[in-house]
């Protein structure tokens, strides 16, 4: 597995405020109770702490592979807390956060160069594609485009009175 020991400015639509490389010398305890996908999350070579666009109050602690794609995550509401959560699992982790390199202008290159998308913008709501209001509970997305349920139910309604 390839690690790279510095994650990009944004992981899983969060924007990275601080990281870890976890060496061969910080134990993994599985003191960290994380279900993903109905089975416990082991041990990871990389944690993340990232803000969260959608909730911005929202402190995430990911755990990444050595890519650093998030395989977990779980919230808190300051960063000391997620730094408390991430020592029980990997005692003397402590030692090993670093503030990431990366500045406005780099998340900003980032999120147009890497997710096409406008960095002044809310680009992280759903927002339909069609009629442009937010997606609140169900709605479909495929790439970079969503619809919402009235417009589903809209696009059916006229599909079938012209069969």
């Amino acid at each position: 597995m390839s690690t790279s020991k510095t994650p990009p400015p944004i992981i899983d639509s969060a924007r990275v405020i601080e990281y870890a490389h976890i060496g061969q010398d910080i134990p993994y305890t599985g003191g960290i109770h994380l279900i993903v996908d109905g089975e416990r999350l082991g041990a990871v070579p990389n944690l993340a702490i990232c803000r969260n666009y959608c909730i911005p109050d929202d402190i995430l602690l990911l755990f990444c592979d050595g890519e650093w794609s998030s395989k977990g995550c779980i919230a808190f509401s300051k960063v000391e807390e997620a730094k408390i959560k991430a020592e029980r699992g990997y005692p003397g982790i402590s030692s090993l956060w670093s503030e990431t390199p990366h500045d406005d202008n780099a998340v900003a290159d980032f999120l147009r160069d890497v997710y096409d998308v406008d960095p002044s913008s809310e680009w992280w709501r759903y927002r339909c594609s069609f009629c442009q209001k937010d997606v609140e509970g169900q709605g479909i997305s495929k790439g970079w485009a969503t619809i919402c349920r009235s417009c589903v139910e809209a696009f059916h309604k006229a599909f079938h009175a012209n069969a």
